[in-house]
């Protein structure tokens, strides 16, 4: 379907949601033509965007004042006898009605909104609060924080498919990441190494299972944008992964790292080479954008860091920096070319 304006997608949900109350569709069907509907970006909506992102930020650091700080909850706490664990119960009601709310206004407004999707950030926050609390009236499990991360990424993923909310669903991804570094130190006792592998490999055994999720829920049912975004976020994981992996290889700390020398890591400076290599290609394959650019920039990401490991001191430092204009400026090009089509 063609990109349509906000006026008129609402006039196509409205219509698809009175053949669904006809029975001429049926739900599977509305939410499928609902999807399909895309809404074409204007001045107007990118200025919003901007917009709302300054007050996501405000909220970000009014939230890291107010409640990271703990200041105010100390004193509600002392005023009223309160226990880490009524705190987090009472953060829990919040979040509650939180979702409550959102989802009764999406009920009602058809389509993307900028200003409801943020909404959801009110949840994501007071939901970190109860997880903390509830965590700290436990005694973390004698320093099991990865359990307690574990419970919010199952918490945002839960809402996030109950509610079809793309920020709670990227806020899912991000706590997986810490929830699955810190299991595994903790299985380990904060051990360099789990089943082998340093941190970079375990990010990279991570990254290719969301690829391969985002791969098994293609075809699945789910909210569209949240397989996109698994399926972005699990390459992007990849491939970063890769990259800190050709500078730090399998090393196990620090100071190891900084004793070997670089001919011992070019195995896996090859690895991550081929790994660019084949993303681009398979990327081609598939005819898909994000999979070929992301090999695209990974693989110059590659040159510029081994440029800078072997040939920074041998090197003219205008002649480098003169390519890599050219690079960024034939990047933008590709870009600027292939958005002109659309």
């Amino acid at each position: 379907m063609p990109e349509v304006d906000k006026k008129e997608a609402s006039i196509l949900h409205r219509a698809i949601a009175e053949w669904q109350h006809q029975s001429l569709i049926s739900e599977d069907q509305a939410r499928q033509l609902n999807e399909t509907v895309k809404v074409r970006t204007t001045d107007w909506q990118t200025i919003a965007l901007y917009i709302f992102i300054a007050a996501v930020s405000c909220a970000l650091m009014a939230f890291g004042s107010l409640v990271l700080d703990e200041k105010w909850i100390e004193i509600l706490r002392k005023k009223f006898s309160l226990t880490d664990g009524v705190i987090a119960f009472l953060f829990a009601a919040v979040t509650v009605a939180l979702c409550y709310h959102g989802w009764r206004k999406k009920r009602h407004e058809l389509g993307f909104s900028f200003n409801r999707e943020l909404f959801w950030l009110l949840p994501v926050l007071s939901t970190g609060v109860t997880v903390v609390y509830l965590g700290k009236s436990m005694d973390y499990l004698d320093g099991n924080y990865g359990a307690f991360w574990l419970l919010a990424t199952v918490i945002y993923g839960v809402l996030a498919l109950a509610l079809h909310s793309r920020l709670l669903w990227v806020t899912m991804l991000l706590s997986l990441i810490p929830a699955y570094v810190k299991l595994t130190y903790y299985i380990t006792d904060d051990a360099p190494f789990f089943l082998g592998m340093n941190l970079p490999c375990r990010m990279a055994v991570l990254g290719a299972l969301l690829v391969l999720t985002g791969v098994l829920v293609r075809n699945s049912r789910l909210y569209a944008p949240i397989k996109d975004i698994t399926r972005s976020g699990g390459w992007l994981l990849f491939l970063l992964s890769g990259w800190l992996i050709s500078i730090f290889g399998n090393t196990a700390s620090w100071s190891e790292w900084q004793q070997l020398r670089q001919v011992h890591l070019l195995f896996w400076v090859f690895a991550f080479t081929a790994q660019c290599i084949l993303t681009f290609l398979w990327g081609l394959k598939r005819k898909d954008p994000m999979i070929r650019d992301m090999g695209i920039i990974f693989f110059l990401l590659n040159l510029y860091t081994r440029y800078f490991e072997y040939l920074w001191d041998r090197t003219n430092k205008g002649l480098f920096f003169a390519i890599l204009a050219l690079s960024f400026w034939g990047l933008g090009r590709l870009i600027e070319r292939r958005f002109s089509k659309k």
